[in-house]
């Protein structure tokens, strides 16, 4: 019961221990699981691999089935799916927080918790949430408390307070400082209306309209140790040209038109935009992006550093054709089309300092397209990944692209 509470009360993590529970075939699909997560996040690529060992002695379906949950773990594929009505919601909870919205998820749970019946008496509470790649992240330590202290199979008892919901509303947050963006220089976002998630693959994926095979579909975020940064994320393969610019951005939804009546937004968020910005040879994914109908916005900020000023780059496209599109260096402007008054950068951007001029975009571009961005599905690496095309375009026939290819290696002794 100690190792249930702590997981609990402080996460999932090495030395993680249910005694002898582990044995009893009725609690196996709530404690493996976790105990699966722990060796498999004690055993990342890169430190020593160990025994798969689930603390008690365990008989041979218990063996098998470890053996095989550890597996799934490891690559992405394992989901909790109790049965019943809590198994409902658990599926409904997962559909919601797959694609961002956590707190949505999280009040899921925390309605059908009354209707979870332990497979066993010694079972305090349905610990397999915690292994799904998905819905894990979503029970924080103050979360698992809440659970804990949740009335369920008809017990009686006081209703705790619930705890307050982690994503705050629109874009500004993201110009506070905090544990979230601290290691960011330069990040870039891709909103498209009206689509779904599943649907930007074939809008904005690697090889799309550029003759290279295959458009890249989503795929699984990796594994991640505890203590990750968000900018901790993978890179497009070694196979691109070296002009080219392929972001891997995180796929959810969010939002809705800026008068709240729209469909909804599909988003691509690259947290650590592999490049400082915009350059000559730019193409704003927006107007490729926004061919189905709907609108799209690309915004970029890179912030502002010794050797460099910040940077903010905005661009709206619909039905395929670029709206306006300006990117502020310092205070030099480069634009295209009509910028509407409220984006204007003369306006919304001038006589501050770049913190200030990095939330007044923010919150422009919030306030006019009703855009916002999960911070707590970011933060934990919950969402799907995709590889963009180029947002570069290919150097044309006269134009010359310098670059320089650098090496390292370990001295000899």
């Amino acid at each position: 019961m100690l190792g249930q509470l702590d997981v609990l009360a402080q996460g999932v993590r090495s030395g993680s221990y249910f005694g002898g529970l582990v044995a009893d075939p009725r609690c196996a699909d709530e404690l493996v699981p976790v105990l699966a997560l722990a060796h498999a996040l004690r055993c990342l690529p890169g430190r020593p691999e160990r025994p798969f060992a689930l603390g008690a002695e365990t008989g041979d379906a218990i063996r098998a089935a470890a053996d095989e949950i550890l597996a799934r773990v490891r690559d992405g594929s394992y989901r909790y799916a109790p049965d019943g009505d809590f198994g409902q919601a658990v599926a409904e909870a997962r559909e919601a927080a797959r694609w961002g919205d956590t707190d949505g998820a999280w009040r899921v749970i925390r309605a059908a918790l009354p209707s979870w019946t332990p497979p066993a008496p010694a079972l305090l509470a349905p610990l397999g949430l915690l292994a799904d790649p998905v819905l894990g992240p979503v029970v924080t330590r103050e979360r698992g408390r809440e659970l804990l202290a949740t009335p369920r199979a008809g017990r009686p008892g006081a209703v705790p307070e619930p705890v307050p919901d982690l994503d705050p509303p629109g874009l500004s947050w993201m110009a506070e400082p905090g544990r979230w963006n601290a290691p960011y220089g330069s990040w870039r976002c891709l909103w498209v209306e009206g689509v779904e998630p599943e649907e930007l693959p074939g809008l904005v994926g690697q090889g799309q309209g550029q003759g290279q095979g295959e458009v890249a579909g989503l795929t699984a975020p990796p594994l991640r140790p505890d203590g990750w940064f968000p900018h901790d994320v993978r890179r497009p393969d070694d196979d691109a040209a070296p002009w080219e610019d392929r972001a891997v951005v995180a796929v959810g939804r969010t939002g809705t038109a800026g008068d709240g009546t729209g469909s909804g937004w599909a988003f691509g968020f690259d947290p650590a935009a592999r490049t400082h910005g915009p350059g000559r040879l730019f193409v704003s994914p927006a107007a490729e992006a926004s061919r189905g109908g709907g609108r799209a916005v690309v915004l970029w900020i890179r912030r502002g550093r010794d050797d460099a000023s910040a940077m903010f780059h905005l661009s709206v496209a619909e039905r395929g054709a670029e709206l306006f599109a300006y990117t502020l260096r310092g205070t030099d402007v480069e634009r295209s089309g009509t910028v509407p008054e409220g984006l204007d950068p003369e306006r919304v951007l001038s006589g501050a300092d770049d913190g200030e001029r990095e939330r007044r975009l923010l919150v422009a571009v919030q306030d006019a397209y009703g855009l916002s961005l999960p911070r707590h599905a970011l933060v934990e690496g919950i969402l799907p990944e995709l590889t963009t095309r180029s947002w570069n375009r290919a150097p044309r026939e006269g134009e010359v692209f310098s670059y320089a290819t650098v090496t390292g290696g370990r001295p000899r002794t």
